[in-house]
Formats: C-alpha cells, structure tokens, sequence
C-alpha cells in the first residue's frame, strides 16, 4: 500500500512539475499551446515580447516561469512585474515598470506599467487580446497585486536570460 501511495505522489509531482514548465495549461482536449498558438508566437506580441524589446533581454520561457530579483516593496522604474492573469489560474503576464507613487510614509503603494496584450481576448485559447503586439496606455497596479519583480540590472540566481 505504501509503495503505490509514493509511485501515485511520484507521478502526481512529475505532472505537476513538467507541466508548470510546458506553458499555459488547458483541459485535455488535445490543445498544445506551443503547437497551437505557433503563429502567434512567431508574431512576438505577448507581454513577455515587449519586455524583450523594452529592456534588450527578457528571461526564457513564458511569464509564470520567470522569476524575480527583488522584492515587490522595492519596486522602482525600470523593474518588469510579474503579475498573475484575473480569472486565468497559474498564468502570469509581465509589465514595464514606467512610475513608482509612493504612499505617505514613503511605501510603495502603486506603480504605473506598460506592456502588450492587455485587452479584449480575441484569441483566448492563445491569450492574444486585441492589443497583441501593441502597447497598452500606462495603467496603475498595486504592488499587492505584483507577485514578482525582476530588475534587468542585477543578476538572476539560475535563470538564463535570451
């Protein structure tokens, strides 16, 4: 009984693991996003494209995979936020940080971003908005929304930058 409780946890923590790593997840329906949404990938419009073109590098893979440097309280411009997508689970989008507004006693208390892709879904399998491949106008977020802030300028511990 042990024995198939640990090759069933096993198993369970590969899907897991392999999958958080594969990109954006769907039912089993046969979707594959890399296949799938290849045209749109060829395009580089996604959120993770502009950084790319903002900053002169970006981390590899998708945005739920890249990971911060700093914490999200030390925001300042010139960071990328790393932001979850409302009402789309584990998947993560990722924002130019144009303005810090601090708060009275000197806090972070929003920062004002701009990115790519951020609108209506016109492909939502893909998540491409109508705004894929062009910049939004800088909007607010606060940085309790901000799960994770990455600055170009200092080093990623075992990340690998393209």
């Amino acid at each position: 009984m042990r024995r198939t409780f640990v090759s069933h946890a096993a198993l369970l923590l590969s899907v897991l693991v392999l999958g958080a790593a594969s990109g954006p997840l769907h039912a089993q329906d046969g979707f594959v996003f890399d296949r799938d949404c290849a045209k749109w990938l060829e395009q580089k419009g996604y959120s993770t494209d502009y950084i790319q073109q903002k900053v002169g590098t970006r981390q590899r893979g998708f945005a739920q995979n890249w990971q911060g440097n700093v914490e999200p309280k030390d925001v300042q411009p010139g960071d990328v936020v790393i932001a979850f997508i409302r009402q789309k689970g584990q998947n993560m989008r990722v924002a130019y940080v144009e303005e810090v507004r601090r708060n009275a006693d000197g806090t972070s208390g929003a920062v004002f971003v701009t990115e790519w892709n951020q609108g209506k879904y016109t492909d939502e399998r893909c998540f491409v908005t109508d705004h894929f491949g062009r910049l939004s106008e800088s909007k607010p977020m606060t940085v309790g929304t901000i799960d994770k802030v990455w600055r170009p300028s200092l080093p990623l511990k075992g990340a690998v930058k393209e």
